[in-house]
């Protein structure tokens, strides 16, 4: 085809044969290979015959609801099995699929679905659809759905229509644009050839749903017979969540937005152990806003196995349809590339006459890509798709003016320029600061409203000014503009003035604006360094504590100290330091309670003048207590074991615990799990037991997970799932606690005790059933060498309360539960002692002390001159203990000890080990340590908070750490008597001196995956 010569215009033919449509490509991977896994989720599965014929089965449903050919149908769904499903069925029958979001604020929800009137609605649950469109959902959900070999046999032309995405809209109304079965097929076929994708190609979907590069992530591998991953909702904004998600699946090929991949690139930078997760990685798309050379080429040097490709393209040209392969002859000025297959761009001047190369202009887009403009508006259509004045070197009648400003160079590449238009990118979302101003003119009492973007350094934000009534502040507009705009088009700083700043023509001075703002954020960094060094009153106190001790120099006032990256050190720190200078007590749950410098510094002012709390011996003294109107009542112990209600099953022990009930029982699985909702507490379980090697498909029918947080009243249970519980669970397994050695009782007793007080009501609210609660040999630690080896029969009361938080607060709980047996509830309390990686499988349980020990010394590559002795309970052998005190009714009502009957010393095992550990002193290792730690590794500084700082003498530093370690990893083969439970099978059994093998093992594990040593426990 011909095109003038030294133009700014490009692109290339290629032939790919006979169309055929998407559908049809992912139906011919399920004839080819029906059993192959197509797409996982959080630890659920589907193949290729499972995805075809549950997409063969919605579309029948559609189709019996009216849906047809060219029909929209909005997708109301997160990232989950349901949404594949969802896309291919609505492919199969032609009809125009829309990813919506049901955590947009309801007037944008209800905004969108009036745009697109859609034929129906697929959602996860019918209260998800706005009010007055419920007769158009149907609720999608896997279980439910009856699958079909019957295909739909839709015929599908290039021309059809296939999806849409909405953008944002400068009139404030959002607009969906609209794509053809040509566009996305060619996508598709293009980097399967770019990528070499094969069907073992591995996708993460990284990007949010209702982001379009999403698409290409979850289509691609469907159409080449690998696999797409979809994480957990919102999980691509967890960077570590992310890098595990790529180790863990073995992902191949993915995409990330510019700012977020800058971030990864931090992340990486001089950490080996995590850049070794990434090793699958082949294939690495950037793009979504202008990107950062430095950070690629610093990426392609630590990871040189990845392609990193620079990717461009609107959301109104199928996706994106310039590709540009990162080497490092490009050095700081990376182009966006070349058109792919059948796609064409061209820079034009003002008059759209094509410009010569070198010339910047506006980037106009044509081709197998080009979209059909934006449903139900014809205006914004007409002015963004322009008629095709190159037909002769542009295939097709219509061009997309991209408001993107760029040239093309000798070599036919095309370099971005800027933007054209009111249109901008923060954070890789496309924002049309219209639809902010408008959205803060409907705020009542605004006047006008101008926003702009912020940029210091590499970072941008938005910013929106406002004139208006007397009376109008920053909180009313921002609480205004929460309600109707989506978390990314927030401002991040709203001012509120008398009058906009004009200039001399009359109009908006933008650069006095851009003024004010700059002379504002230089204001605040002036008061935050100012504050800093002040301690004129007691907010600068408080905020100088939070900086210091936390060091976190960004803090305000009005910062909160968890969502500002704040740790369990930290707090600590934190709350010692604020201790010590304003002479009040200050505990980690009082910073917990009231995170921000300004509630603490009230909190600390109000106790000044005020009675101090109680101590902690009488709050622990009180707790232990059962209230006279506590409804206990004797449980049935002969009626069906038919549902059991589990908590901390997405713990280290928890996640065991529920696999033994599941493949040693029949039983139905309740488990109560922090998310955002239930379906997403599912998932954390199913997650937690896929990462430990532990779920299986089967087990899905029998495990549901429920919303809930054991440190809040009614275990932060709505009333009909606290009635539902009651209802129909048969046994309550009360495992989940809090646990962190740096904490006190009070920070640990919201969950430990408060929610233990709480399950046990929970027990009692229906019919009453039994309650098995786990606790911890270390809760009777003070009992130990005074009454001899301590057994089930000890009266806790006589027990001295132990030394840590934790085990305090499992004290205080054993004594409030043995409270209730007297009055007649059947509790029973399982002690558990050291609790490591199983015997078969080696995932460490980061919680545990033993784990910090073992990784540190294995990390620092020498161990310390002293024998420190504990017992060491693989995981699976103590889950098998308490699972037969489950079964064994014989067993309800006692207190049991499960740990097992050996004892250890880690220096001769060490020693037995193929470990090369150089042998220090104590001194010497107590100095590695607190060097190693201050580099900031998270368990190396646990360790080091836990341990004596070394005074430099060996043989007072060797007695202090064995008496430290010896306060810590109790030998309690030598305080405790051990009790066996009934109906325990011998595959759980571990007979004496077996234990170097699993501890072999699990240093094996550390040698192999030096990464264990950067998990972060509680």
């Amino acid at each position: 085809m011909a095109r003038p010569e030294g133009v700014s215009l490009v692109g290339e033919a290629v032939d790919y044969g006979e169309f055929r449509p998407v559908p049809q490509l992912i139906e011919a991977q399920a004839i080819r290979h029906p059993g192959r896994t197509a797409a996982c989720h959080v630890g659920r599965t589907l193949s290729y015959q499972q995805l075809d014929q549950l997409a063969n089965g919605l579309a029948a449903t559609a189709a019996r609801r009216g849906v047809g050919k060219g029909d929209r149908v909005a997708v109301l769904l997160v990232n989950s099995l349901e949404m594949p499903v969802a896309y291919l069925a609505m492919m199969k029958l032609g009809a125009v699929f829309v990813p919506l979001d049901p955590a947009w604020p309801g007037d944008r929800l209800a905004s969108t679905l009036e745009v697109l009137s859609p034929a129906l609605i697929l959602c996860a649950e019918a209260g998800q659809v706005p009010a007055g469109r419920r007769d158009d959902a149907l609720v999608v959900a896997t279980g439910q759905i009856r699958p079909s070999a019957r295909r739909p046999g839709v015929t599908l032309a290039p021309e059809d229509l296939i999806y849409g995405f909405f953008t944002s809209g400068t009139t404030g109304i959002p607009k969906c644009a609209m794509n053809r079965q040509a566009g996305l097929a060619n996508r598709l076929r293009f980097m399967s050839r770019y990528l070499g994708a094969a069907d073992a190609e591995v996708v993460l979907q990284n990007s949010r749903h209702t982001s379009d590069s999403s698409l290409w992530q979850l289509c691609l591998p469907l159409i080449t017979g690998g696999r797409a991953v979809l994480p957990e909702q919102g999980e691509f904004l967890d960077l570590y969540r992310t890098i595990d998600s790529i180790a863990s699946y073995g992902v191949t090929s993915t995409d990330f937005v510019t700012s977020i991949f800058n971030a990864l690139v931090a992340i990486l930078n001089g950490d080996e152990a995590t850049q070794r997760k990434l090793a699958s990685l082949r294939h690495v798309i950037v793009g979504g806003e202008e990107i950062n050379a430095r950070a690629v080429h610093r990426f392609r040097a630590m990871l040189p196995q990845v392609r990193v490709t620079n990717g461009y393209g609107p959301t109104e040209t199928a996706i994106g349809m310039v590709f540009h392969p990162i080497t490092d002859a490009d050095g700081d000025q990376i182009p966006l590339g070349r058109p792919i297959d059948n796609c064409y761009v061209a820079v034009i001047g003002e008059d759209h006459e094509v410009l010569p190369r070198g010339a910047v202009g506006e980037i106009v887009i044509g081709g197998a890509c080009m979209g059909a403009g934006y449903h139900a508006d014809p205006l914004s259509s007409s002015l963004a798709f322009i008629p095709n004045r190159f037909r002769d070197a542009i295939p097709g009648d219509r061009l997309y003016l991209s408001g993107d400003l760029g040239r093309l160079d000798e070599l036919g590449r095309l370099f971005f320029a800027g933007r054209k238009d009111f249109q901008v990118k923060v954070g890789g979302v496309r924002i049309e600061l219209g639809e902010i101003e408008l959205a803060a003119q409907n705020c009542p009492g605004v006047r006008q409203a101008k926003a702009l973007v912020s940029q210091r350094g590499d970072s941008k934000s938005l910013a929106l000014f406002t004139t208006g009534d007397v009376g109008l502040t920053d909180a009313v507009v921002r609480d205004h503009l929460r309600q109707t705009l989506p978390r990314t088009s927030l401002p991040r700083h709203c001012v509120v003035l008398p009058e906009m700043p004009l200039s001399v023509a009359g109009k908006v001075d933008w650069r006095a604006l851009r003024a004010m703002l700059d002379a504002r954020l230089d204001a605040e960094a002036a008061q935050i360094a100012a504050q800093n060094g002040s301690q004129q009153d007691l907010a600068g106190v408080v905020l100088r504590a939070f900086r210091s001790a936390a060091g976190l120099s960004g803090l305000t006032a009005d910062a909160d100290f968890v969502q500002a990256g704040g740790d369990s050190i930290q707090a600590l720190l934190t709350a010692r330091e604020l201790s010590r200078r304003c002479q009040v007590r200050i505990g980690v749950q009082d910073l917990l309670d009231h995170p921000t410098p300004r509630g603490l510094a009230a909190v600390i002012e109000a106790r000044r003048h005020a009675s101090q709390p109680p101590s902690e011996t009488e709050l622990m003294d009180r707790d232990s207590e059962v209230g006279e109107s506590e409804p206990i009542r004797v449980a049935d112990r002969a009626g069906p074991l038919r549902t059991v209600l589990l908590t901390g099953a997405t713990g280290f022990v928890g996640s065991r615990l529920a696999y033994e009930l599941l493949t040693r029982t029949d039983v139905r699985l309740c488990c109560l799990s922090r998310a955002y909702d239930d379906t997403a507490a599912t998932r954390r379980v199913i997650d937690a037991m896929s990462k430990r090697d532990l779920w299986d498909p089967s087990f899905a029918h029998r495990i549901e997970g429920f919303r809930a947080d054991l440190g809040q009243p009614a275990l932060g249970l709505q009333d009909r799932t606290w009635q539902h519980l009651a209802q129909t669970c048969d046994l309550i397994l009360s495992n989940a606690a809090l646990v962190n050695f740096l904490y006190d009782y009070r920070a640990h007793r919201p969950t430990n005790v408060t929610g233990t007080a709480a399950l046990l009501r929970l027990a009692m609210a229906g019919r009453p059933v039994p309650l098995h609660h786990i606790s911890t040999l270390g809760a009777l630690g003070g009992a130990a060498g005074r009454y001899g080896p301590v057994g089930e029969d000890i009266d806790v009361d006589l027990a001295q309360p132990p030394v840590s938080g934790y085990s305090r607060s499992k004290w205080v709980a054993e004594r409030y539960l043995a409270r209730t047996r007297q009055r007649g509830a059947v509790v029973t309390v399982l002690r558990l002692g050291e609790i490591m990686p199983s015997q078969e499988r080696t995932h460490p349980n980061t919680l545990a002390l033993t784990h910090l020990l073992l990784s540190a010394m294995h990390r620092l590559g020498v161990r310390p001159d002293a024998c420190i002795w504990s017992d060491y309970t693989p995981v699976d052998y103590a889950a098998a203990r308490v699972v037969a005190a489950v079964i064994d009714r014989q067993a309800w009502g006692r207190t049991l000890h499960v740990f097992h009957p050996d004892r250890v010393c880690f220096a001769g095992v060490l020693d037995r080990a193929d470990v090369s550990l150089t042998e220090v002193s104590c001194a010497e290792f107590l100095s590695r340590l607190q060097v190693a730690a201050a580099d900031g590794s998270p368990d190396l500084r646990r360790l080091a908070a836990l341990l004596p700082a070394p005074d430099g003498k060996d043989e007072r530093d060797g007695l202090r750490l064995r008496r430290k370690m010896a306060g810590l990893l109790t030998d309690n083969t030598a305080l405790f008597s051990k009790n066996e439970c009934r109906g325990l099978e011998r595959r759980a059994r571990l007979a004496d001196g077996e234990l170097d093998g699993p501890i072999a093992a699990y240093l094996a594990h550390l040698n192999a995956h030096p990464e264990a040593h950067l998990k972060e426990g509680a």
